[in-house]
C-alpha cells in the first residue's frame, strides 16, 4: 500500500470538514446537516487502532498529524460559524417572546 494509499482516508475527512465550513459559511443549514452524518462516519476510522497502526507503521505519523492538525483548524471554524448561528437563532426566539409577552399583557 502506498503512503497516497495510506492516508487517502485522511484526506478525505479533510475534505469533508472543508466542505461543512464551506456549507456552514454559505450558511447552507440543510445541506450541511446530510454532510455532517458522512463527517461522522469518516471520523470514526480516527478511533480504528489497526489503521493507526497502519500509519505508524508506514512511518507517516507527521504527515497524518499534520492532516489532523488541519481538521481541527476546519473543525474550529466550523464551531465559530455554529455557534453564531445558535447566537442568532437564540436572539429571535428571545424577542419572539417578548412579542408574544406583549401581546398577551395588550391582549388582557
Amino acid at each position: 500500500m502506498t503512503d497516497n494509499e495510506i492516508l487517502q482516508p485522511l484526506n478525505e475527512i479533510m475534505n469533508r470538514a472543508q466542505e461543512l465550513t464551506e456549507l456552514a459559511g454559505a450558511q447552507d443549514w440543510e445541506a450541511l446537516d446530510v454532510a455532517a452524518v458522512k463527517y461522522q462516519q469518516q471520523v470514526a476510522l480516527l478511533e480504528d487502532k489497526t489503521y493507526l497502526k497502519t500509519i505508524s507503521d508506514a512511518g507517516l505519523n507527521e504527515t497524518a498529524k499534520n492532516i489532523i492538525a488541519k481538521i481541527q483548524f476546519l473543525n474550529d471554524d466550523l464551531d465559530s460559524y455554529t455557534s453564531l448561528e445558535r447566537e442568532r437563532i437564540s436572539s429571535e426566539l428571545r424577542q419572539m417572546m417578548q412579542s408574544n409577552k406583549a401581546l398577551n399583557a395588550y391582549g388582557q
